[in-house]
């Protein structure tokens, strides 16, 4: 896949990490006021303290919220990017359509959920290091390791998924900045439909998807979803995009 390389090359830059670090400090804005309140109250904290933080800003309303605008930052607005500059046509010389196409795909993908993932473990480790020598042991601390791993997964398909759904809008309506619009818009309008008209229809609602605990077969039922939308929208994607790229 010819394409594939040059364009994570292109993804991994500074709005990456750009992304990442917005995605670590509006993590540690999520819990800056229990921290204070525990310290003020006794000055310790009780053992796995840090990780019941980090639990607790991946199921937040704001991180859930703002992670469809920033999984769409690295490189949702790139193919558009390419496609008005004719840039592609350097790589159709040596590549083919469905290459082309599959690797921006990829790359988006990775990019989108690898960024807000990145941020998310530099704020668990930036907090563990900093709040680990201020707990006080107990006999039976939470397990929380394989909770937030599992979070974590999900977290990374969400931003996936969002990154490639701000692609495949851009492509359709041809415009980059609604590459960056389009996922906060779609968001928006499943929790309208979710909270106004069908309460009941769980699966609309985003914020659900990054809970492994309310899926009836766990991770792997909430993995397979995210992935099934990923491909559908890739799927729009890869069919926009081939029409448009026999215009060039």
């Amino acid at each position: 896949m010819t394409s594939l390389s040059p364009q994570l090359r292109r993804g991994i830059g500074v709005l990456f990490w750009l992304t990442a670090i917005v995605t670590s400090g509006l993590i540690f804005s999520t819990y800056l006021q229990s921290v204070l309140r525990a310290l003020q109250r006794s000055g310790k904290l009780y053992e796995g303290y840090h990780n019941e933080l980090i639990r607790k800003a991946l199921s937040s309303d704001v991180l859930s919220a703002f992670l469809p605008a920033l999984a769409a930052i690295p490189l949702s607005a790139g193919y558009l990017e390419d496609i008005k500059s004719k840039a592609s046509r350097f790589f159709l010389i040596r590549g083919s359509y469905p290459g082309y196409l599959l690797g921006y795909y990829i790359a988006c993908w990775l990019c989108g959920g690898g960024a807000v993932l990145l941020g998310t473990l530099g704020a668990w480790g930036f907090t563990t290091i900093v709040f680990t020598p201020l707990e006080q042991v107990l006999k039976n601390p939470p397990e929380l390791g394989t909770q937030i791993a599992g979070q974590l997964t999900l977290l990374f398909l969400c931003g996936g998924l969002w990154a490639v759904i701000g692609m495949t809008m851009s492509t359709i309506m041809e415009s980059k900045y609604i590459a960056y619009a389009s996922p906060f818009i779609v968001y928006y309008l499943l929790v309208i439909l979710y909270e106004r008209y069908f309460p009941n229809a769980w699966l609309l609602y985003p914020k659900n998807w990054l809970n492994p605990e309310i899926w009836p077969y766990g991770i792997g039922s909430a993995a397979l979803f995210l992935l099934e939308l990923t491909f559908l929208c890739g799927l729009v994607f890869y069919v926009r995009g081939k029409r448009r790229l026999e215009q060039l």
